[in-house]
């Protein structure tokens, strides 16, 4: 589905989706560094507004506070002590994320972690989620269908539609694709 056949309010709900985001300690400390408080003023004639912090060659991304505060959060309870996991999960609108996929240079690493690659990757997972699995549903009916099969004949239709409907409940089951986004 593309965003260009989305009238202004179906694009505002997609935005507004809530997705969950889970982040290393290294990612989350590495986002800490790479956003900045986008200062929100009244619009004054000849005035110009920048960011808390000077933006520098560290892609910093200036961020409204909310982003800056679940960030921090996920900071702070990926750091305590009593965090065995190593890991936190966080609340993120769709626009947010967007916003946080500017931080997500793939060649950054922290302590051997792949942290601006591995960022991408979910960042785009949850973002894409969608679009990916109707590709892999595409691909798997396409390299299922059967050539000998005449589709101008009704039944061929319900033979399709009986196999796909088998496969979706065999999905929900046990059957799981072994791609990774």
């Amino acid at each position: 589905m593309s965003d260009s056949f989305l009238n202004e309010e179906e694009l505002e709900d997609i935005l507004d989706q809530i997705k969950e985001l889970t982040l290393t300690k290294n990612e989350a400390l590495y986002l800490s560094d790479s956003i900045t408080l986008l200062m929100e003023h009244e619009q004054v004639p000849g005035l110009v507004h920048i960011p808390a912090r000077h933006l520098s060659a560290h892609a910093v991304v200036p961020v409204p506070v909310d982003i800056i505060q679940k960030i921090g959060m996920a900071v702070l309870l990926v750091t305590d002590p009593d965090n065995t996991s190593g890991e936190t999960t966080i609340e993120l609108s769709v626009a947010d994320l967007y916003l946080l996929r500017e931080c997500c240079q793939s060649y950054v690493r922290i302590n051997k972690e792949l942290v601006g690659y591995n960022l991408a990757r979910k960042v785009y997972a949850l973002l894409l989620d969608g679009l990916v699995k109707e590709k892999i549903f595409l691909e798997t009916i396409t390299e299922t269908a059967e050539e000998d099969l005449d589709y101008t004949d009704i039944r061929s239709f319900e033979q399709v539609k009986d196999r796909y409907l088998n496969y979706l409940d065999q999905e929900e089951s046990e059957v799981k694709d072994d791609r990774t986004i």
